[in-house]
């Protein structure tokens, strides 16, 4: 293990890590689904010609020891862009090094050039040493919302 993992925003060459990292984030959490996310979906949305998903990682030299990846979200209510934080993963051997508050941190910093106003994630029910995290952070949960999913075929079925 690197002792000092560089927090950094990815590079297109980190892309396959990135999305091999998800897959190791839902092994992690024992997650019944297997994220399909691939490096090349993600290089064409964080690195194309309209990108709109920000990447950082924690780098240790020879893989990545941690990811964020989050997304451009508007608030109406908060008349603001902010940034949904999709995933956040630290490798098991870099736990408690504090990277998952760092590759936040990295995140918040860039947030004023990026034009974000806050963050916002989703954390499962489940999992209470998540939510004491993000608590400490400052996070708060919002009891009065409810995250609603349409799912593809039901997408495409109302869209038709």
């Amino acid at each position: 293990m690197t002792t000092h993992p560089i927090i950094r925003p990815a590079r297109p060459e980190d892309c396959d890590a990135i999305a091999d990292s998800v897959r190791r984030l839902a092994a992690d959490t024992a997650s019944p689904t297997v994220p399909r996310i691939s490096g090349a979906t993600l290089k064409a949305e964080a690195f194309g010609p309209h990108p709109h998903v920000h990447l950082w990682v924690a780098d240790a030299g020879d893989r990545l020891a941690g990811i964020l990846i989050g997304v451009r979200t508007l608030s109406t209510w908060r008349d603001a862009a902010g940034l949904y934080v999709c995933d956040l993963w630290v490798d098991g051997s870099y736990r408690g090094a504090r990277l998952g508050e760092k590759l936040l941190a990295e995140a918040a910093r860039a947030a004023p050039a990026l034009g974000l106003g806050f963050m916002k994630l989703e954390v499962a029910a489940q999992n209470v040493d998540a939510m004491r995290f993000y608590r400490r952070l400052g996070f708060r949960a919002l009891e009065s919302d409810t995250l609603w999913v349409l799912e593809r075929a039901a997408f495409e079925r109302l869209g038709s």
